[in-house]
């Protein structure tokens, strides 16, 4: 199927800012032509859409989210104010988490793509958790993504929290899953392995995690140093600062899309740098915790 986009004002470059006042032919999933007139050979049988005072830009991407914290707005709670950050986790997050199963996934996959979506936000980085309902949980993501048209890269988010059992459910789930997109190579979605943060994995369950990365071909997703309380554990139980203890345990290489960063010095910066990690800086989610 063929859709133009007339007449539109497309930004072709961010920097330094570039615009062209053209048409825009989609053919299928693909960008087929753009210019002035382009949509002109392709206007039999095609889609028209008029887009003249409208602009016209590349989708964005969220490159770390939780899908379904779209359920968490207007939640009831009837819990006493959480003081620090570990409350926060296990006063709300955790507590919607271990309720999530088939249907409210469902549900919040829906929900946070669409709001993406009319946002401009054509990609998302995925960290999900649904302890009580862990296998098949990516696949339900991927559709309805997918269903909608957005893009997604998905990981489910390892951790000791819930026990070694929920534990092995969710690097079966990262397994399976990469499996799957290696062997189907579907259009809208992609893997990676995913952790939840150092204070919350064992030695045992970080090497599987990295383990299946390397196997996998593809990085860990995991949150890094967000709370002062991440780097006050790792220094208590390992003696080494969270950064370094994923440098030692070999989960920077593939390189690591790695969330929040917020307690970082200057010297593990550089190490950040030099192993070509992506850094996803979360501001909403930092002022809101």
């Amino acid at each position: 199927m063929t859709t133009i986009l007339r007449g539109g004002t497309l930004v072709t470059c961010l920097h330094p800012a570039e615009v062209i006042e053209a048409d825009l032919v989609v053919d299928g999933d693909r960008v087929a032509a753009v210019g002035a007139g382009a949509g002109t050979a392709a206007d039999v049988g095609a889609s028209v859409i008029d887009c003249r005072a409208c602009l016209i830009i590349p989708g964005n991407v969220c490159a770390h989210t939780h899908a379904y914290s779209a359920l968490a707005r207007g939640m009831p709670y009837r819990l006493e104010p959480p003081r620090d950050f570990v409350e926060i986790l296990r006063r709300v997050w955790w507590r919607l988490d271990r309720a999530l199963d088939e249907e409210s996934i469902r549900a919040s996959a829906r929900v946070a793509a669409m709001e993406a979506l009319l946002a401009g936000t054509t990609t998302l980085v995925d960290h999900h958790a649904s302890p009580a309902a862990v296998d098949g949980s990516l696949d339900i993501l991927a559709e309805e993504f997918a269903r909608l048209g957005a893009r997604s890269i998905l990981a489910y988010e390892t951790s000791d929290r819930d026990g070694p059992a929920v534990a092995r459910a969710g690097l079966a789930e990262n397994e399976r899953f990469l499996g799957r997109v290696a062997a189907e190579q579907p259009v809208l979605v992609r893997g990676l392995v995913g952790a939840h943060a150092s204070f919350s994995l064992s030695d045992e369950t970080l090497a599987a995690c990295v383990d299946l990365a390397r196997s996998g071909g593809r990085g860990l997703h995991i949150h890094l140093a967000e709370d002062e309380t991440d780097e006050i554990e790792s220094r208590a139980a390992h003696g080494l600062s969270v950064i370094r203890r994923l440098e030692r345990a070999g989960a920077l290489e593939p390189a690591p899309v790695l969330a929040h960063g917020v307690h970082v010095d200057p010297a593990e910066a550089a190490v950040l740098r030099a192993s070509g990690a992506t850094i996803v800086h979360n501001p909403r989610s930092n002022m809101n915790n």
